[in-house]
């Protein structure tokens, strides 16, 4: 049951994540399966989080997304690449371990 209630929480959060800024939630969702085949993903989870967020923030004004880099933009990109990113890393690792 436990489990149960973790996925639903992490789906809840990616949901979330995606709904906020969907390019970077792609970005931590890629970052979250690279993470999961390192062997020390929960030291690079959080220094990936901010370089994925950090980079986007400076390439969005290029692509015209925004006018110009903020902090704020920053601050929920790092909500929705640390949502999906963590949530996916821990449910893979969660689901290794009940099997």
């Amino acid at each position: 049951m436990q489990f149960e209630v973790s996925v639903a929480i992490a789906t809840a959060i990616m949901v979330g994540a995606f709904i906020l800024d969907w390019p970077r939630a792609v970005a931590g969702l890629a970052l979250g399966i690279v993470c999961r085949y390192l062997p020390y993903g929960t030291i690079f989870i959080p220094v990936g989080v901010i370089l994925v967020s950090g980079a986007a923030e400076l390439l969005y004004p290029w692509f015209g997304r925004t006018t110009e880099p903020h902090f704020w933009s920053f601050f929920f990109g790092l909500f929705a690449v640390a949502g999906t990113a963590s949530s996916l890393y821990i449910t893979i690792r969660n689901l290794k371990d009940r099997l």
